[in-house]
């Protein structure tokens, strides 16, 4: 029999509250697979091996085939689990997902993740608001349908069993998309970046995107904060939690809205059953709450990379620096057209740069053209160093192509490598290192690329496959500065 609430008002009351404590649901002391299969295939989402290799609590199977599986014990129904539960997974075919969902409200489960897809996104609009009815008759909160749940490496509660739980991070990322979730997940963490907690909320049926926002807002270890969605839920909300992490919290957030074309709109109706904003209303609404607006999710990568590595320019004037006319030339377009411009040097710094290299085949004017010289380390840094001093110029763009130089002198690259980056510590001003991939699948060149990018980060430059990219993302994160200056703060 399901019990039934004491108050008929109260979990009511209770769930319409605006802040929601979620540490159970990221911090589980138990958790519970209900459909858990010790195949890996048939396990679905892989929810069960993957904690069974990886979470630090107590975790429980339910399945009425099994008594156990791999060690872990195994009930016919959650309800017979004699110990409290903090999260349950339902990894069923939908038609038998109320059922489940009646029984942790049963069993007091304080959260479940309804994996399975089928129900608004599908047109079946009914029977998610049978889940939602049967919420109703206990304090039991769930995520989704249709998402993949949390991922707290702290906990060792992992989407997949390779994922870094090492590092804490300080990064929270939210997704209405399960796919998003993971794929941004790896990105994000093959790019350096260190994710705290993620969540993929699937159809917001009951959690929301605003109770987790709210939560990541207050959470001391999050300092950055970002998401991908399709529509919003609750519009006031959101627009007062957006402003609240912003210019209260001081934390810089950053979202990417999907379905910003007509259709790619369409799509988020199956996907999510999602109303798309449209979206220059949209981009006007985030400008507004100085959310740092991503249109992709390599631009959302992007700017969370250059965040993290202190890249925050005062200004759009770049200096450009590389070796080769045509490079030079190339790099120009791609900053000109994300935004950014191309100052001409003062006389004075042009003739400290020049004093070092040859008139013939060179340009001191920015972009800054050192032809062979700018293989020279020591000469590359000398420039990039004198240039950013010109007042005019608010960030550094530089350019370095290791595969010419393996080419070139082979055994020299270490040398290279490593007296670039030493001596690019002492800039001031932003930078950011653009290594451009002229060769593919080489296994050696991919090594040196991904050594020279961590000899990089480790002195705060993030480095790029292209100048679009850094450009695009130093112009949104420039808007974001001037909307925290126009508020007086600065950062």
């Amino acid at each position: 029999m399901t019990r039934q609430s004491s108050a008929p008002n109260e979990h009511q009351m209770e769930r319409n509250a605006t802040m929601i404590n979620l540490d159970c649901l990221f911090y589980p002391k138990s958790i519970a697979v209900i459909g858990a299969s010790p195949d890996v295939v048939r396990d679905r989402g892989g929810f069960f091996n993957c904690f069974k290799d990886k979470y630090k609590g107590k975790l429980f199977a339910v399945n009425p085939k099994y008594d156990d599986i791999k060690g872990v014990p195994c009930c016919p129904k959650i309800t017979d689990i004699k110990e409290p539960i903090d999260y349950a997974l339902i990894v069923l075919p939908r038609d038998r997902v109320p059922q489940a969902l009646d029984e942790c409200v049963t069993a007091g489960v304080k959260y479940v993740l309804v994996f399975s897809s089928g129900f608004s996104e599908a047109g079946e609009k009914d029977l998610e608001q049978q889940l939602i009815d049967i919420l109703k008759k206990g304090p039991t909160r769930m995520i989704g349908p249709n998402c993949i749940g949390i991922h707290a490496p702290e906990n060792g509660v992992l989407f997949y069993p390779s994922l870094p739980m090492e590092a804490q991070g300080d990064i929270a990322y939210f997704s209405q998309s399960g796919g998003h979730a993971l794929n941004f997940l790896v990105r994000g963490v093959s790019s350096g970046l260190e994710f705290n907690k993620v969540v993929s909320v699937g159809n917001q049926a009951d959690l929301k995107i605003e109770d987790f926002m709210e939560y990541f807002a207050k959470d001391e270890k999050i300092k950055f904060i970002c998401g991908y969605v399709e529509d919003i839920k609750q519009g006031e909300r959101f627009k007062k939690l957006a402003r609240h992490i912003v210019l209260d919290k001081k934390k810089p957030l950053v979202i990417w809205k999907g379905g910003r074309s007509d259709d790619g709109a369409r799509a988020t109706m199956s996907h999510t059953g999602a109303i798309a904003v449209p979206t220059k209303i949209w981009d006007s609404v985030m400008e507004q709450l100085g959310v740092i607006n991503a249109e992709t999710q390599i631009e959302m990568l992007d700017i969370l990379v250059c965040l993290k590595h202190g890249f925050k320019p005062q200004g759009l004037n770049a200096l450009i620096s590389v070796a080769g006319g045509g490079s030079s030339v190339e790099l120009t377009d791609a900053v000109s057209t994300s935004g950014l411009s191309v100052p001409t040097l003062s006389a004075e710094i042009q003739e400290k740069i020049g004093a070092t290299i040859s008139r013939v085949n060179t340009s001191t004017a920015n972009p800054v053209d050192l032809g062979m010289f700018g293989f020279d380390p020591k000469i590359f840094v000398a420039t990039a160093l004198e240039g950013e001093k010109d007042p005019n110029i608010d960030l550094v763009v530089l350019c370095q192509y290791p595969e010419m130089v393996r080419a070139m002198a082979r055994e020299f690259w270490d040398y290279i490598e490593t007296t670039m980056s030493d001596g690019l510590k002492d800039l001031k001003k932003p930078a950011v290192m653009v290594i451009p991939r002229l060769l593919h699948n080489n296994p050696e060149l991919e090594a040196i690329r991904a050594g020279f990018t961590a000899k990089l980060a480790a002195v705060n430059i993030a480095a790029f496959p292209n100048a679009e990219r850094p450009a695009r993302a130093a112009y949104k994160i420039n808007k974001y500065i001037n909307f925290m200056k126009n508020h007086g703060i600065t950062i």
